[in-house]
């Protein structure tokens, strides 16, 4: 391979890995890792997978409707947040990404270590 045509398709690979949004799953992010390192993890994107518990879906003061429930994998477990009601179920197996926050103030409510979802797949 001529060198021209080798760096343009190195250039290519760098670039292409640049662009991919990093999520911490694949470097094996549990549930646990998250809530033993939560200053490791705080503001980073991160993807779980584990069973939903304490399922609830509501509607905020402003109409907006939104959906929480705790992701645990055994006996560790994290806050999800998402807006919009997502059909869920208590024990369903999901896989959430999101940003992860150590701690988040919302008004008087202080919740640890949870999970602002954008995605949200059922698993089978």
């Amino acid at each position: 391979m001529e060198r021209p045509v080798l760096c343009g398709l190195l250039a290519a690979v760098v670039l292409s890995l640049a662009c991919v949004p990093p999520t911490l799953s694949d470097q094996g992010t549990s549930i646990r890792a998250l809530v033993q390192n939560p200053d490791q993890y705080d503001g980073k994107v991160v993807s779980v997978a584990g069973a939903v518990g304490a399922y609830r879906e509501g509607v905020s003061d402003a109409g907006n409707p939104f959906t929480r429930f705790r992701l645990s994998d055994g006996d560790a477990s994290v806050a999800v947040f998402i807006w919009n009601k997502q059909g869920l179920s208590n024990d369903q197996k999901v896989r959430v990404t999101g940003t992860f926050a150590k701690v988040k103030h919302i008004g008087t409510y202080t919740i640890d270590n949870e999970i602002q979802a954008n995605r949200i797949e059922v698993l089978r």
